[in-house]
């Protein structure tokens, strides 16, 4: 849910943000299993896809709220998400790519047809091996369509990790990643 970037995982991510200067805005999305952009079952079935355009339509709503409420440096404006929002994630990028300073992806996967839509993204991308919720293959074809179309783009696949024990202990080095980038 939305609580989990701040509850779950140590809670290390409020205090590494706190430290580091960063916003945290983590959106539920339509529903709980909103789908944000690609079908995580439903196919084309009419409600499943409304529910995948309302939950990325919250995401940037609940962006647009925190620039109206909070001084938000324009050159940094990042997306991230695990499982679901790591998908979410990259489905979003595609649709609005001028958006974003980079993207973190925590066990997710993406379309690769993508790829050039967001090559221009700098991407921090995790994933365990041993994932049986999301399987890694998802994001080694979409690393390797990044690779293909120049994206600049950090890949760390986790051996032996699972769905949920590679996150937290990649919290620092994702936020390394993002203050190495040049503004934009």
């Amino acid at each position: 849910t939305e609580d989990s970037f701040f509850e779950a995982y140590g809670g290390t991510l409020p205090k590494l943000a706190e430290q580091r200067g960063y916003v945290i805005a983590a959106p539920l999305g339509y529903r709980v299993d909103g789908g944000y952009g690609v079908a995580l079952g439903g196919g084309n079935d009419p409600a499943a896809k409304r529910s995948r355009e309302l939950s990325e339509q919250d995401v940037m709503q609940v962006l647009a709220e925190v620039r109206k409420r909070y001084a938000i440096d324009d050159t940094r404006i990042y997306l991230m998400g695990h499982s679901m929002g790591a998908i979410g994630t990259w489905a979003i990028a595609a649709k609005t790519p001028a958006q974003w300073s980079a993207l973190a992806v925590f066990s997710g996967f993406g379309v690769a047809s993508t790829a050039r839509t967001i090559s221009t993204i700098p991407q921090f991308v995790v994933h365990g091996d041993a994932d049986p919720t999301v399987p890694v293959g998802g994001s080694r074809v979409m690393v390797a369509a990044l690779k293909n179309v120049g994206a600049v783009l950090q890949y760390i696949e986790v051996p032996g990790g699972n769905h949920t024990n590679v996150v937290e202990p990649n919290f620092a080095a994702m936020f390394d990643f993002f203050e190495r980038l040049p503004r934009r």
